[in-house]
């Protein structure tokens, strides 16, 4: 009877586990390098920066963090691997409309050029 418990908990909790991998985090897209939806819920956009064991795209950070800086804006970064993957969180509540636009449109680009750049918007 213990063995029945225990074998229905762990069954309970393994579907519980993938129904949660199956509705979290962002969906792809048509084009391989945009997400629709982020990891984390203060961020209307999101920057990812992948590593097949060789490190990030430097170029490509260099050239993100350029751009947001030249739009003035907000954000924050997370490390999320040991070689340097970074998630660049940016809220965008600086700015609107068409330059909003011309800003992820930069950014799309940046990411289309890179090495296993992505970016997730809400």
């Amino acid at each position: 009877m213990k063995k029945l418990k225990m074998l229905s908990a762990a069954l309970f909790l393994g579907l519980a586990g993938l129904q949660a991998q199956n509705n979290e985090g962002p969906k792809p897209t048509n084009d391989p390098t945009i997400y629709k939806g982020v990891t984390d819920n203060a961020c209307a956009l999101e920057v990812n920066f992948g590593s097949y064991s060789a490190g990030i795209d430097g170029p490509a950070m260099d050239k993100t963090m350029a751009l947001i800086k030249k739009y003035k804006l907000a954000s924050t970064s997370k490390n999320i691997g040991r070689e340097g993957e970074t998630r660049i969180c940016l809220p965008l509540t600086e700015i609107k409309g068409s330059k909003r636009k011309r800003f992820i449109k930069e950014l799309k680009k940046i990411a289309k050029e890179g090495q296993l750049v992505s970016v997730s918007i809400r």
